[in-house]
Formats: C-alpha cells, structure tokens, sequence
C-alpha cells in the first residue's frame, strides 16, 4: 500500500481537479487559527459522545450527534470561507452553483462516515427520495464497473484507493456526463448545500468553469484551488470513523445506500429521539389533519370517555 501511494504521488499526475494540491501560506494558516480552533471544538465534540460504536448495534447514533456533525461542517465552511477570502478566490466557481455545476460531473465524490450520516438524515425525508436513490445505486453501480475494469489485482471486489484504477475510472465516468443525482436539474444548485460533501466544499475553479465538464477538451487543464481540511483535523475524523465501525463505502453514492440498507429504509435517529414515519411505500406517513371531521369526532368522543371516567371515580 505503501509503494503504491508513492507511486501515486510522485509517478502520476492528478487527474481530476479536485485532486489537485493546494498549499495554503503560512500567513493565511495563522491568520485562520480561530477558525482551525472551531473545527477541532465540534470533533471533540463528537468524540466524546459516549456510544459512538453503537451506532452499528442499535441504529441509533448518540444524542447530540447530528449537532455536533452540523457544527463540524459549518465550522469549516467557516475555514474554507476565510482562506479563500485570504487567497482571493471570490470570482472562482464552486460546485453546486449554477455557475460552477459542470464540477457536479465529477462524481460520485468521497464522504465521510460522519458526512455519510448527515447527508442521508437531510435526504431521506424527501418525497423523490426513491428515485433519488435509484439514480445513487445506477451511477455507483457503473462508476465501479469502470474501475473494476482496470483493476488488473487477483480479487476485482479488492480494490485499494491508491491503486491507478480507481484515478482512471473514476475519469473515464466522469466522461459519461452525469451529474451527481443531488444537483436540482432546473436551477443548477445543490439540494444539500448546507451539509454537502467537504471535497465539494473545499473546491474553487480558478479558469474556465466550462472545462469542469469532463467531456470538454480542456478537462485536463483546469486549474482549481482545493482548501482541504487541515492535516490534524483529517487525523481526528478519521478515529471518529474507526470508533463509529460503520464500515461506510468512502464515495457519495454507495455510503448512502449503505445507510438506506443499513437501517432498512428508516433512519438513523439519536437515543432518545423518536424517528419519523414512513408509509408502506417508502414515502414519510402524512400528518394527522386535525381539520378532517373524522379526527374531530374521534377526539370528541375520547374527551367524553375522559369525563365519564373521571365522573365515576367520584
């Protein structure tokens, strides 16, 4: 593993752009420390919740859990926004905009267990959540045929993520020209903005945000600014997701149907919390309508009994 991350760094050359290194200047780490301070607050915070391993034996993450998650990204969108601010990078593109979608083809993206987690709370609720999950399973389904493809190791179902198949697979998908099924098709704007992925968090297009689109000519010589989570804070989310032992697949799509297929269709809620309801179907159960007579008699005569009870025990 060693030798092929070797290879990985010093033999090859980023294909995709947000692979890309980005080295932050030293004035700007210093001038962000407080924001630095912030994002290892809230993974302290999650790190001391106490049942983090249980997640995988009850299906119930710890109370304060989605919180605390919500914090650690806000803190270091909070991060990503004062570098690039340092780094005058207001003009650049960002994923999920309609200005800078066509980095939406660049997908699926790695996630997080703790992103994992986030983003399927957000969007297990939707009603177009099946199909949305239909699009999830076709394009991890083909974006893994593209790299298993290349993979020239004994076991096809073992594949490393410094091995060279999964760079040129996961170009050769890109090539296809799907954008990531969490992009609203009609304005161009990602449906998960507040909890979307880092790697899309982190990615400012410098040049022409038309060659994102991996069909386009210049694909290859887009220039982009990556602001990754810094070094010491990659480190403690990644013990967070040791501790969790959710196993979480590290690309978008086949991390949320592994939660979908993990709590069989329902969520994930904290202890304590009472989880929201879905029908037969799939779809969240509607609310009761306190306006539907049928609701009122039934409350009216519940109130009766009520009286009539309350009458005998005098």
């Amino acid at each position: 593993m060693v030798l092929a991350l070797f290879k990985r760094l010093l033999g090859r050359r980023p294909k995709m752009p947000r692979d890309q290194i980005t080295r932050i200047p030293r004035a700007v780490r210093k001038a962000t420390e407080p924001q630095v301070a912030a994002i290892q607050a809230a993974l302290d915070e999650i790190a001391a919740l106490p049942g983090l391993a249980d997640i995988a034996l009850n299906k119930r993450a710890p109370k304060g859990f989605y919180a605390a998650a919500a914090r650690f990204v806000a803190a270091y969108d909070a991060y990503v926004e004062a570098v690039a601010k340092h780094m005058n990078l207001g003009a650049a593109a960002r994923p999920g905009t309609p200005e800078g979608f066509r980095c939406c083809y660049e997908q699926p993206v790695g996630v997080s267990g703790v992103e994992a987690l986030l983003i399927y709370r957000t969007i297990r609720p939707w009603r177009d959540f099946a199909d949305v999950a239909k699009r999830l399973a076709e394009l991890g389904e083909a974006q893994f045929k593209e790299i298993q493809q290349r993979h020239t190791g004994k076991d096809p179902e073992k594949i490393a993520m410094t091995d060279a198949a999964v760079e040129d697979g996961r170009v050769a998908f890109a090539r296809r020209g799907e954008l990531c099924p969490l992009l609203d098709p009609q304005t161009h704007r990602c449906r998960v903005w507040d909890v979307r992925p880092n790697v899309c968090r982190m990615h400012f297009v410098v040049s022409d945000p038309t060659g994102s689109d991996a069909r386009e000519p210049g694909f290859d010589k887009v220039a982009a600014r990556n602001i990754r989570l810094p070094v010491r804070q990659q480190v403690a989310l990644m013990q967070i997701e040791k501790r969790m032992m959710l196993g979480v697949a590290p690309f978008l799509n086949a991390g949320q149907l592994q939660m979908l297929q993990f709590c069989e269709g329902q969520t994930i809620p904290e202890v304590g919390e009472t989880p929201p309801r879905f029908a037969a179907d799939g779809q969240p159960a509607p609310k009761a309508n306190r306006n539907n007579p049928a609701a009122k008699k039934f409350q009216k005569e519940r109130a009766r009994e009520q009286r009539r009870a309350a009458h005998k025990k005098k």
